[in-house]
């Protein structure tokens, strides 16, 4: 079983030490036994090998480079292949003086070289303080490697629950959907759904929460755990977003905030009504129009209180004819950075790509879209990106 983080840092080092002349190895011993280190031995680099696979608690090897059967250098070459020696520094204590030995033990990824005798300085002063040197740095690439392995075990767990956040299938009568979802290099808190509500309407919401990581996507199930709830009791998007923002300012941490998007369309009557809070415009295409934005002044969620709002979350209609389309994304699409030179995506570069192909299905955009942002990114995105396309 792994050490924790704190066993690691508490634990006695140990040394083993590696030379074929028992002289050599209780004199060594003796000499650092005063530091309280602990000690292993090994004749040749064949039992060094062995104590290595045996003791993952080895902090340090001293090494001797000429011994019977599997020397020095045999040593430092399998160390080289094997992922787990290759953490454990090796200083090098031997006879060799000349500069070839030195220099092929050194490129062979040795921590120091000393040659023997040592003097007395050697022994007293340079070698202990490279040996406490050598050590602290193999505990501090230890306890790196862990806490790197816990934040990805987090981040392996934050991916699940962001899955569980998007829709598996969309198909409704009265509204094509097209959607794609980008995850980021870690992870990030974007939310979209597609509701089937009372009274035959549909409900569309989309939501990004501040941040990457377990608290982003925790965040994120809040909301859709209480958004498409509130949207189906409540009617009024606008009031949906009330109910919930008093929601996260009592459930979630205060540096965290949410903009969001949510709509409900009536095909009955052909009218959207939507809200926005501090996301992103939609875009909105009509079949033979201009195309703009479903745009308002709108503020976050969960970061003010209801009765402190600089702008107040307000219901819109839109009345819409067949072939009318409405583009939702969240700001990872057009603030995704160029590979080149870093400037963003853009909305300017959306719009007009969408302008010229506005003849084209909405499972055509979808990969227009993505193709173009992918050669913009060469593929890497520092944040989650997310789009829905639909068609009345």
């Amino acid at each position: 079983m792994p050490l924790g983080l704190g066993a690691v840092a508490q634990a006695v080092p140990t040394i083993l030490i590696v030379d074929d002349a028992r002289l050599n190895r209780e004199l060594m011993r003796l000499h650092l036994a005063k530091f309280g280190y602990r000690f292993l031995f090994a004749q040749n680099g064949s039992e060094a090998v062995d104590a290595v696979r045996s003791h993952p608690e080895i902090d340090l090897i001293l090494l001797d480079l000429v011994m019977p059967g599997m020397d020095g250098f045999a040593f430092l070459r399998w160390r080289q292949d094997h992922r787990d020696a290759q953490g454990i520094p090796v200083i090098v204590n031997s006879s060799l003086d000349d500069f070839e030995s030195i220099a092929r033990a050194l490129t062979m990824d040795s921590y120091d070289y000393f040659t023997k005798p040592l003097g007395a300085s050697d022994l007293e002063v340079v070698l202990p303080l490279k040996i406490k040197n050598a050590i602290n740095a193999r505990r501090l690439m230890l306890q790196t490697r862990r806490q790197n392995e816990l934040m990805l075990r987090e981040l392996e767990m934050a991916a699940r629950y962001q899955q569980f956040l998007l829709p598996r299938s969309v198909s409704f009568r009265d509204l094509k959907v097209s959607y794609l979802f980008q995850p980021c290099r870690s992870v990030g808190g974007d939310y979209f759904d597609f509701l089937e509500l009372p009274g035959g309407e549909l409900g569309l919401l989309a939501a990004d929460v501040s941040g990457h990581g377990v608290a982003a996507a925790m965040t994120a199930s809040i909301v859709k755990a209480l958004l498409p709830g509130y949207l189906e009791r409540l009617v009024s998007p606008a009031e949906a977003f009330t109910k919930l923002n008093a929601d996260l300012l009592r459930l979630t941490q205060e540096d965290s905030f949410v903009t969001a998007f949510a709509g409900r369309y009536a095909p009955r009557t052909r009218e959207l009504t939507w809200s926005l809070a501090g996301h992103p415009a939609p875009i909105f295409l009509p079949h033979d129009g201009p195309i703009g934005r479903l745009a308002q002044d709108s503020v976050f969620l969960g970061v003010f209180e209801n009765d402190r709002l600089p702008a107040v979350f307000m219901d819109h209609r839109q009345t819409v004819r067949p072939g009318d389309r409405l583009i939702i994304f969240t700001d990872g699409l057009t603030e995704a950075p160029g590979a080149e030179n870093g400037e963003p995506y853009g909305l300017e570069r959306l719009l007009a790509l969408l302008q010229g192909q506005r003849g084209q299905s909405l499972e055509t955009w979808r990969e227009i879209i993505w193709q173009d942002l992918s050669g913009h990114t060469a593929g890497e995105f520092p944040d989650d990106v997310a789009f829905i396309l639909t068609e009345f």
